[in-house]
């Protein structure tokens, strides 16, 4: 049980890894400006919080996936996705446990709970549970997906052109940057502190959390460390002088990011306005409402997709223009 629960740790922490650290490629999606990466994720977060739908969620999800396949980080987006596997289950049975609305009951419980009474299994629980599931992996997914395909400078650049706040924007992708660190400090301490005979597997939950607690000081001294060092690279480059700023490295917006950020745009106010038609929308309590939709919807549901997957073709029209 020991090599489980060690091989859970590093799973969990592999995972957080591989979703906040950037992945350099040559692939088109990487060549795009990160401006079309930014249209392309409020997009996805209008439809996957906008829309209420299960077939609507589920489409916007699978939007996500030729993304991941055209900028060539399948396999790192694929292990964060088996991690928020685990993520759904818990929503899904936390819903089931505490939702006790709905009209179709399949189970009923013999006791009742503090605040929430009785615990009922209802097929509109479980369905809104695995409604918002299928939401939060969907809006994880993106979020996944910029961190491994756009490089934290240039999202820190798109963000001053934004007229955004300098210290606010620098400070959010320092944070960003020494998430990773962190975990990285994290495994290469518990590797060490294994070598010396420490186990944070064995014993009883006390034992554990004092063993765990090792790991506080060694990275807590690590990170103030590094916070020294980049104070001092900071002032060493004139942090906070009063000039003109520039940039070593900008991107230029070619007609294929312009044209991209355009259908992006369109994609995001066709969102809003099914939302205003009333298109999208499900009805989970008391009773849910059918699955089928009607060949206008389906329409509707096309053209999202369209805009949505518009990111990967560009992706792959820049690919090919490039070489």
């Amino acid at each position: 049980m020991a090599w489980v629960n060690n091989l859970g740790t590093y799973s969990a922490m592999g995972a957080m890894d591989v979703m906040l650290t950037y992945r350099p490629s040559e692939s088109g999606v990487h060549r795009l400006n990160p401006f079309v990466m930014l249209s392309w994720l409020f997009a996805v977060l209008m439809a996957a919080m906008v829309l209420q739908h299960p077939l609507w969620l589920a489409g916007v999800l699978l939007s996500t996936v030729p993304v991941a396949a055209a900028a060539g980080v399948t396999a790192q987006w694929r292990s964060v996705m088996r991690f928020v596997l685990w993520m759904a289950v818990a929503v899904v049975l936390i819903n089931a446990v505490v939702g006790t609305q709905g009209s179709h009951v399949l189970l009923s419980a013999g006791f009742r709970l503090p605040l929430v009474g009785t615990p009922w299994l209802t097929v509109e629980s479980l369905a809104f549970g695995g409604a918002m599931s299928v939401r939060l992996a969907a809006i994880i997914s993106s979020f996944t997906l910029i961190n491994l395909c756009v490089h934290p400078d240039d999202l820190m650049r798109a963000a001053i052109k934004l007229r955004l706040p300098y210290r606010s924007v620098l400070a959010t992708s320092l944070s960003f940057r020494f998430i990773p660190v962190l975990m990285q400090d994290a495994r290469t301490i518990m590797d060490v502190q294994r070598s010396r005979g420490l186990s944070f597997s064995s014993g009883g939950l006390a034992q554990r959390i004092r063993n765990r607690g090792a790991l506080i000081l060694p990275l807590l001294s690590n990170s103030l460390d590094r916070a020294v060092q980049v104070a001092e690279a900071m002032e060493a480059r004139a942090y906070g002088a009063p000039v003109q700023r520039t940039y070593y490295r900008d991107r230029r917006m070619s007609p294929l990011d312009r044209a991209l950020i355009v259908v992006l745009w369109c994609g995001t106010a066709f969102v809003l306005w099914l939302r205003t038609a009333g298109v999208g929308d499900f009805t989970y309590y008391p009773s849910l409402s059918t699955l089928s939709m009607t060949s206008y919807e389906w329409m509707a549901l096309l053209l999202l997709l369209a805009a949505l997957v518009a990111v990967p073709l560009g992706g792959l029209v820049a690919r090919y223009a490039h070489d």
